[in-house]
This record gives C-alpha cells, sequence and structure tokens, in this order.
C-alpha cells in the first residue's frame, strides 16, 4: 500500500511538471526608468506569453513595496495607499499592457520596488523592478 501512494505521488508529480513544461509561462517587465522624477510620468509595459511568443490572456495586480512590505496599489483607476500581499485591483490583459504612473513627492530619495503579480493559466510570476524616485 505505501508503495502504491509513493509511486501515485511521483506519477502527479510527473504529470504536473510534463504539463508545465508544455505550456510555460513567460512574463517579462520594462520600465522607462529606475530612477523616475516625481510628478512625471513614467512608463511600465509587462508582455506575457507562450513558449511559442503567442500572447497569453493573464490578469495582474500592481504593488509598490517598500522593503518586503506593500505600501501601494492599483485601486481603479490611479496607485493608492494600501497594505496587505493581496492589496490591489486585478488588471485584465491579453498579451501586453503598457501604463503610466506619476510618482508623488512623498516617494522621492526612498529606495521602492515596482511590483507585478502575473496569473496566466495555472501560473502567477511576481516581476519586479527597483525604483528610487528622484526630485526634477
Amino acid at each position: 500500500m505505501r508503495l502504491l501512494v509513493t509511486l501515485c505521488a511521483v506519477a502527479l508529480t510527473v504529470a504536473a511538471a510534463s504539463s508545465a513544461a508544455l505550456n510555460p509561462v513567460r512574463a517579462t517587465m520594462a520600465t522607462s526608468s529606475t530612477k523616475p522624477l516625481v510628478d512625471t510620468p513614467w512608463r511600465y509595459t509587462v508582455v506575457v506569453k507562450n513558449r511559442a511568443g503567442r500572447p497569453l490572456a493573464a490578469k495582474m495586480r500592481l504593488q509598490i513595496l517598500l522593503g518586503t512590505t506593500v505600501v501601494g496599489c492599483w485601486k481603479g483607476t490611479a496607485m493608492t495607499a494600501c497594505s496587505g500581499a493581496n492589496a490591489g485591483t486585478w488588471i485584465s490583459f491579453k498579451g501586453r499592457r503598457t501604463g503610466v504612473l506619476t510618482w508623488p513627492a512623498q516617494s522621492a530619495g526612498v529606495t521602492l520596488t515596482f511590483q507585478a503579480i502575473v496569473v496566466a493559466g495555472t501560473r502567477s510570476l511576481r516581476l519586479r523592478a527597483p525604483v528610487t524616485v528622484q526630485l526634477p
């Protein structure tokens, strides 16, 4: 009985690994700068594709981290102060999402991390970019 349970567990692990290998998700994030200026438009782009390079349907949450703590997130139409790992509104897109943010003066000089939590199919990925906001 113990051998049967072990064999089933191994078979499920191999099956899961095989399906992940057959349908990998590739996600990337690019930003216009790691040192954006206060009150100046700052662009980000998230791209999600399969192994063949075809765009995938996905959703993402955008968050701003101070160290490992969420201090800001996308809610509805803008970044707002918030907290918690699950904070923020899901943004649905297919293949590519580009957006523009403006950083407030209160973030100047602070080392932050801009994070996109991307979910495509059964995969969840965290994309991060360091940001240190500068005064103009």
